[in-house]
């Protein structure tokens, strides 16, 4: 006997924000659990960056033991910096800085001239068939650090020296290889969709959409057919592994909390423009009757909307400032498959990947070439590679830090400088989405501005390069990676101004500059492969 539409619709409703199995590093620290009193340990630098004993791209299975960097008589030395919210960094010489949490994996420092990167700890811990990931916010794993010339680079770790946790774990040395839960099978989840089972899904989703007023519509995907919602899961690339009820509470807590304390002085100045200074519509994809975009792509069955937004972001930048819309694009597959700080088609963040452009380099597409085979392999002789050689500079999130965006920021940073990349929460229906303006049926009547939380979930990258009114119905428009029979041709729009589908919480932005060592960082990088 066939599934009714309502009861289809709620299975797969629940298959999608419970069963997020591919994940990047299942970890979960917030602000407040890393600002303190900390001190890094750092490895002997070089002239050449290391991989940390990272994989590459990263495994989470396998994360490099913190006392590798003593071991054969290395010689180490200590920093003390007090990280204070919301992200100023203080040394005990009274040298200043400052920092941001990386969504909620790691953390980054910019201080004396030095940059400073690792994830924070994780184990799996249990018996045998009931394991479950334990997040360690008061240590990290081996890390990263360089200075600001690219001349120096090295590793490091690091422990909150006034949290009693940070004492007793990094005083142990111990195996950071970890197995990840194994997750069942589930009949409903693995269960492929064919044209009758979208069919009902979109009949039962329309009516809701018109019940509810909202303006955009569902129709059912081709691509979809086959593929169980496991699969259609693969092309959200910022999935986690926690259960959807952990992040739930967590949302709760912040709610209540953001509701019980006024607004910081610091937050009350941060509005640098009023809306009404920015033109009513902007459109990068037609700039003059230009577009600087990309042609849509579809990144198949691999996690990599991170990378596919965040390279098409710093593609359509270098267009920009050359006023040249001809320009070869940079590969996705080359920080996709051969970073350390993200963990390629299993997920990451387009913040590390243009933290990692911007240590080693950026290559022309016709170098790597996007492919999901998982291989960080040249297809280019770089002695042979004619002109100027490229890399990332100011990585960064709008607003300065992560969870201090606005949306006047937002409007700013895209008009002035080009598009951006954003993680958006991907609910079941924005997989049926075919055209309009986009709220999810589920939220849309009650959807907040939540721009004073300490983190917001988001489950998928996306492009932002333009925003408009249609009926006085604001909204930003965007491109997404799953092909161009997804949606409006493989683009969409979503409502503005409330941070619907959390699209207004984690905005990264970077930009291009002329590499000073023209590619040394590059070829240093595959010597050692």
């Amino acid at each position: 006997m066939s599934l009714s539409a309502q009861m289809l619709l709620r299975i797969v409703a629940i298959s999608i924000s419970v069963h997020l199995t591919r994940a990047d590093l299942p970890v979960h620290c917030l602000r407040h659990q890393i600002t303190g009193n900390w001190k890094f340990t750092l490895g002997p630098s070089s002239s050449k960056r290391s991989s940390c004993g990272h994989r590459k791209p990263d495994a989470v299975a396998w994360q490099p033991f913190m006392s590798f960097m003593t071991n054969e008589g290395h010689a180490t030395h200590e920093v003390h910096v007090d990280l204070q919210s919301p992200n100023h960094a203080v040394m005990k010489d009274g040298t200043k800085g400052n920092w941001t949490m990386v969504y909620d994996e790691g953390f980054e420092v910019n201080i004396g001239e030095r940059s400073f990167f690792a994830f924070s700890n994780f184990s799996f811990e249990g018996k045998k068939h009931k394991k479950h990931n334990v997040s360690h916010c008061t240590e990290t794993i081996v890390g990263w650090y360089a200075n600001a010339q690219r001349t120096e680079f090295g590793c490091y770790y690091g422990g909150r020296t006034d949290a009693q946790e940070a004492v007793s774990l990094l005083s142990e040395t111990r195996s950071q290889h970890v197995i990840a839960p194994v997750h069942k099978h589930s009949v409903h989840y693995d269960r492929p969709l064919d044209q009758d089972a979208q069919d009902r899904i979109v009949s039962h989703l329309n009516g809701k959409l018109a019940l509810l007023q909202l303006s955009w519509r569902a129709r059912s995907m081709e691509k979809w057919n086959g593929r169980s919602m496991r699969e259609v899961n693969s092309y959200v690339g910022l999935q986690r592994s926690n259960s959807a009820r952990e992040y739930h509470l967590e949302m709760l807590r912040q709610n209540t909390a953001s509701k019980l304390r006024s607004r910081s002085f610091l937050q009350r100045g941060a509005v640098h423009h009023a809306s009404a200074a920015f033109p009513q519509g902007w459109d990068w994809s037609n700039v003059s009757n230009q577009s600087y975009l990309e042609p849509v792509m579809d990144q198949s069955d691999c996690g990599s909307c991170y990378a596919a937004s965040s390279v098409r972001m710093l593609t359509a930048r270098h267009k920009i400032t050359l006023n040249d819309t001809t320009v070869v694009p940079w590969s996705i597959n080359f920080p996709l498959f051969c970073s350390e700080y993200n963990q390629g088609c299993d997920g990451g963040y387009g913040f590390l990947l243009a933290k990692w452009s911007s240590d080693v380099g950026l290559l022309p597409a016709t170098c790597m070439r996007y492919n999901t085979l998982g291989s960080c392999q040249l297809e280019c002789d770089l002695k042979e590679l004619k002109g100027k050689r490229y890399r990332v500079a100011n990585h960064r999130y709008v607003g300065a830090f992560y969870g201090h965006t606005r949306v006047e920021m937002i409007q700013e940073e895209l008009y002035h400088h080009g598009p951006v990349a954003i993680g958006m929460q991907v609910e079941q229906d924005f997989t049926f989405y075919d055209t309009g303006i986009y709220e999810a049926a589920g939220t849309a009547t009650n959807a907040t501005n939540t721009h004073d939380q300490e983190w917001q979930r988001v489950d998928h990258g996306v492009l932002l390069f333009g925003w408009g009114e249609e009926d006085g119905k604001k909204y930003w428009r965007l491109q997404n990676s799953w092909g161009e029979d997804w949606g409006e041709d493989g683009f969409f729009r979503i409502a503005r101004g409330h941070d619907e589908a959390s699209v207004e919480s984690m905005v990264e932005a970077a930009d291009v500059v002329e590499d000073e060592q023209n590619g040394k960082q590059v070829v240093n990088f595959f010597a050692q492969m």
